[in-house]
This record gives C-alpha cells, sequence and structure tokens, in this order.
C-alpha cells in the first residue's frame, strides 16, 4: 500500500513543474501482536520507520476497539472534508461491524470501505439455519432461488456455493451497512476455490462505484462474477445455476460481448420505463448496483443506440 502511494506520487508529478504532495496517513489495526511486531519490522525494514507515530499509525487492538482513535487520525487530518478508505479483511460474514461503517458512512461520506471474505470461512459459518434468517429478515426466497437445495449440496460445487453469497448475503450485507452503491465480485486466487476472496466495494457515491469496477474489467485474470451480465445481475433467477458462463463471469472479451448485448436491450427498455428523457450519469447512478458495466460501457452502448 506504501509502495503503491509512492509510485502514484512520481506518477502524478511527471509532467508538472510544482510538485504537487500526496499527503497520506496509514493506520493499520491488529489484535495479534505478533502481526503488528512484524508489521512493525518490515516498515523499518523497507525505510518507513521514521513515519511511524507520524504519518503511520499502529494499533494493537479488534478494529471495533481502535474505532474511535482510528476516526480521530481522519479527522485530525482531514478536518474540512474528512475521507478515508478502508481496507477491512474479515474472516466470516458474522464478524461485518455493520454498525460501524454505518457510522463512518454518517461522519465521513466521501469515504470508500473496501471488506475482503475468505470464501472458505463462509462454509464453516453458513448452515440452513442461517439461510433460513437472513430469507426471512429480507423477505426474499432464498430457498427458491437454490433450487431447493441444501447449503450442504451447494457447498458441493464451487461456482454455486459463490453465485449463493454473491447473489443472497449481500443484500443482507449492504443493508446493514447502509451502503449507497456497491460492487460485489471475487478475487480469483492461484489454483482451486477455497483461496478466493470475496471482495465488497461500498461507498456513497456511484462515481467511486465506478472506478472500482474498472479495477476489475482492467484486472480481468485476477477478478471473477457469478452473476449476469446485464441488469439484475444478482436477481434472484441469477441465483439459480441456470448459468450462462462457465466458470464464472470473467470480464473478459466474452463478458463484455454479453454485457453489450444484455444492456442494448435493457437500458432501452429501462428508460421507456421511466416514462422521461435521462442523462446517462443518471441512468448509470440508478442502475450501476445492479450491473458489471461501467459507466464508460453505458456511454459506449447508449453512444451505439443513438444512431
Amino acid at each position: 500500500m506504501l509502495a503503491a502511494v509512492d509510485e502514484a506520487r512520481v506518477l502524478v508529478n511527471l509532467d508538472r513543474t510544482k510538485p504537487l504532495d500526496l499527503d497520506v496517513q496509514y493506520v493499520f489495526v491488529d489484535k495479534n501482536k505478533s502481526a503488528v511486531d512484524h508489521l512493525r519490522k518490515v516498515l523499518i525494514d523497507r525505510g518507513y520507520g521514521s513515519q511511524i507515530g507520524t504519518s503511520i499509525h499502529l494499533f494493537h487492538q479488534d478494529f471495533v476497539s481502535a474505532f474511535p482513535s482510528v476516526m480521530e487520525v481522519v479527522k485530525r487530518h482531514t478536518p474540512r472534508a474528512p475521507t478515508a478508505l478502508f481496507f477491512l479483511d474479515q474472516y466470516g460474514y458474522k464478524e461485518v461491524p455493520a454498525t460501524l461503517i454505518q457510522t463512518v458512512f454518517r461522519e465521513l461520506p466521501h469515504s470508500e470501505i473496501v471488506l475482503t471474505f475468505h470464501v472458505s470461512s463462509f462454509a464453516t459459518y453458513t448452515n440452513d439455519e442461517f439461510v433460513q434468517h437472513i430469507g426471512s429478515t429480507l423477505a426474499i426466497d432464498i430457498r427458491g432461488a437454490l433450487g431447493g437445495q441444501s447449503i450442504e449440496d451447494i457447498k458441493d460445487s464451487d461456482a454455486d456455493w459463490r453465485r449463493f453469497i454473491q447473489g443472497a448475503l449481500y443484500q443482507a450485507l449492504v443493508t446493514k451497512c447502509g451502503a449507497r452503491f456497491f460492487t460485489p465480485f471475487f478475487i480469483r486466487a492461484e489454483g482451486a476455490g477455497h483461496g478466493e476472496y470475496w471482495l465488497v466495494h461500498l461507498s456513497q457515491h456511484h462515481r467511486a462505484q465506478d472506478v472500482m469496477k474498472q479495477v476489475h474489467w482492467q484486472h480481468q485474470n485476477h477478478f471473477v462474477h457469478y452473476g449476469g451480465a446485464g441488469l439484475n445481475m444478482l436477481a434472484p433467477q441469477m441465483m439459480g445455476f441456470r448459468q450462462e458462463f462457465t466458470g464464472g463471469f470473467q470480464f473478459d472479451d466474452v463478458a463484455r460481448h454479453q454485457t453489450n448485448v444484455a444492456l442494448t436491450e435493457q437500458l432501452g427498455e429501462y428508460i421507456f420505463a421511466q416514462g422521461r428523457p435521462m442523462k446517462i450519469g443518471e441512468l448509470f447512478a440508478s442502475t450501476c448496483n445492479t450491473s458489471p458495466a461501467t459507466a464508460g460501457m453505458y456511454k459506449e452502448i447508449c453512444g451505439h443506440a443513438g444512431r
């Protein structure tokens, strides 16, 4: 992370006569003392030791306990418009600090949050009782969408298991966290499925969501999606294991073509249903949570449709 900012600092100043300084504060939180001690050593070994305590803050606490101090660092550093990018590595679904995420969006509305979940941790935690609870709470028929299969049956198939995670659990997660915009795709690790992570990006602005989608399309070999190609990509029918993409939607040329075909028809129907003209920005903001497409793809599709 620090190296990425150092690289960005060089890139943004390549053609500038007056250097632009990226004034970034870093906060690292871990309840494991050994992990914090190791991080401290790595930072020192890589030349960042002098920044510890000034622009780099280390907390040997769990996130909930450290949260007030983290918020204080953010507000002190950016008092006019407090903003931060949070990376929260969760062990399992039940560990999500939803109330704290709501606080972040309320007090730091321009912030973004990235949650990562190790897929195998869901397998340990999720059972039929949990599915019934989620379905009742959200008034959605997860059972019907799963085609009558049990959770244990679904776990036997890597692709089906990921479709369940992406198509059912995201609704509860986003509702609890109060995010207006999100992306719910997967990071694909090397080798077989249990190395995958579910990456959920939460924000309060569609432009932030669009940038994250651009990353998915740019680094297509590392991301995968188990829903549909057009609007309503995570609708119940997309969870029903009638999947058009063998191995998932891989943000490649095949996926791009399928998305273009689907949205060419669906966006026209959506605009017609509104009964009035729509600007592309408004169209994207009102539908982007339901589609894997970027704002640029929307513009391209609408441009072709208007000819």
